[in-house]
């Protein structure tokens, strides 16, 4: 039987974000996810890492991050998960794309692209668990057949 759940802990540096890269490739190839699959996933869980390293811990390095992909049916689950602060991304209200390149606030962008790219994001915070940013997405398989 094949293996459908993976998990990877890290410090919380940018050093590690191709780290947290080549994992998410690794697996999704393993799970034989379409080429087109793999960029926006692993593009979606870059820009997460990014702003948990960024923003969840007061420095870089003081913390940690557990990734774990999980493949249900043909359901991709992604569960980040951080003991920094807690930060809901849903509580972030949509980016204004119509508004003039200069007049737009900075940032807020990449919660925006996290949504586009995947299929449904979830946020939950526990003291004990941590903050828990779960993206799911349906699986193409690299033959076409989900």
């Amino acid at each position: 039987m094949k293996q459908n759940k993976f998990e990877l802990e890290v410090k919380n540096t940018i050093n590690n974000l191709p780290v947290i890269s080549d994992f998410v490739a690794d697996v999704l190839t393993h799970f034989e996810a379409d080429h087109a699959t793999v960029n926006r996933v692993q593009l979606a869980v870059d820009e997460a890492c990014t702003n948990i390293i960024k923003y969840a811990y007061s420095g870089e390095g003081v913390g940690r991050l557990k990734l774990v992909l999980e493949l249900e049916g043909n359901e991709l689950i992604i569960t980040v998960t951080d003991w920094g602060k807690p930060f809901d991304p849903n509580t972030i209200p949509p980016p204004d794309l119509n508004s003039e390149v200069e007049e737009r606030q900075i940032g807020g962008l990449g919660i925006y692209f996290i949504k586009k790219l995947m299929d449904d994001v979830s946020y939950s915070f526990d003291t004990e668990k941590g903050n828990r940013l779960i993206l799911k997405r349906k699986l193409l398989k690299a033959n076409n057949n989900p």
